[in-house]
């Protein structure tokens, strides 16, 4: 059989296991399932995708589907698996457009996008990759003018904008109410995630730096928003956190 051949036949059998109901007459691709009886084997099929779906999303957003509970979680990454199949062999690079795909669907509590957008950061800060600190690079901050510089973060961190509900079921410390947008920083320490609600001083320095601003320029914006930001008690929370990997020479973006 040629690989373009091959490729119809699969894809055909794909379209029958995400067609609800199930097709009337075997698809071309349905004779893969050799002396099966077809609609039994495409249902089989359909069976192993609809709990893959399940446990590959749970492995992931464990506390949504605590929030769900199991069987309306496994409806729902049956339903998203028919709207958003996975597109590569690697499961662990599916889910990422869970929050849309969430945020989408009549009547949703806008908290759990909010709560899939979370776990979904965290997910990708764990499979980053690997990039310690480059401790002589601080050496750059007492030999260079901070205009000159940048500070690169570590791969995987991110901020994001969340619901105070949403964030509370990580459980973070929290403040303020569950309807108020906090801002979470995600990273990685080690090999595993770590969560933070950021001070509105603090998120903002680092929104800078994730933008590729240089050091004064970011230091510039927070401070005129924020007299009282502390950059010595930030810098010493990045080299303890693992917030940080290196002090680097700044670049015109072209």
């Amino acid at each position: 059989m040629s690989r373009a051949a091959e490729l119809r036949r699969q894809q055909a059998l794909l379209r029958a296991l995400l067609q609800t109901p199930p097709p009337a007459a075997p698809p071309p691709g349905a004779r893969a399932l050799g002396t099966v009886s077809l609609p039994r084997g495409l249902q089989a099929y359909r069976g192993h995708a609809k709990a893959l779906a399940a446990q590959t999303l749970a492995a992931v957003f464990g506390r949504l589907q605590q929030a769900l509970g199991e069987t309306e979680f496994a409806a729902m990454a049956w339903a998203f698996w028919r709207a958003c199949p996975p597109q590569r062999g690697d499961l662990g690079c599916w889910g990422q457009a869970l929050p849309e795909f969430l945020r989408d669907q009549p009547g949703m509590p806008a908290w759990l996008p909010d709560l899939a957008r979370l776990e979904w950061a965290a997910h990708q800060a764990e499979r980053a990759l690997d990039a310690e600190l480059d401790a002589g690079s601080l050496q750059l901050l007492a030999e260079q003018e901070t205009d000159r510089l940048c500070l690169r973060l570590r791969p995987g961190l991110q901020l994001l904008s969340l619901l105070g509900s949403a964030a509370a079921r990580w459980p973070l410390d929290l403040a303020g109410s569950a309807d108020e947008h906090l801002i979470v920083l995600v990273w990685r320490q080690g090999w595993r995630a770590e969560a933070r609600v950021l001070d509105a001083d603090q998120a903002m320095f680092m929104q800078g730096l994730l933008q590729g601003q240089c050091l004064q320029q970011t230091l510039d914006q927070t401070l005129s928003a924020h007299a009282g930001f502390d950059f010595a008690a930030w810098l010493q929370a990045a080299l303890s956190e693992a917030w940080l990997q290196a002090v680097i020479p700044f670049s015109e973006p072209s």
